[in-house]
């Protein structure tokens, strides 16, 4: 499982990748270049673009298990604390 960084980088690259794509797939357009080029560059876009949309849906997914993990270990060190505290009550002094 990739980490929530790496998620981001990965998509901020896809991103640049798609966008570079579109850019050129405008300038064949404008230049009116061969039609299954075109059609081509357009399955690419296409396929990127979903690739890009199911990486920002991991991202999000990661980004939510971080937030439960960081809220379990929260409650789990307050319990933590809440045993120790019980337990050095418990504990009869010892004389220093």
């Amino acid at each position: 499982m990739m980490e929530p960084d790496a998620l981001q980088q990965a998509t901020e690259r896809l991103d640049a990748a798609v966008d570079e794509l579109e850019g050129f797939l405008q300038d064949i357009l404008a230049e009116g270049k061969g039609g299954d080029l075109v059609a081509s560059l357009k399955e690419k876009v296409r396929s990127l673009t979903e690739e890009r949309d199911r990486l920002k849906l991991d991202l999000d997914a990661e980004r939510t298990r971080v937030r439960r993990l960081k809220a379990a270990n929260d409650e789990v060190s307050g319990r933590l604390e809440a045993v120790m505290v019980t337990l050095k009550d418990m504990m009869p002094a010892v004389p220093g």
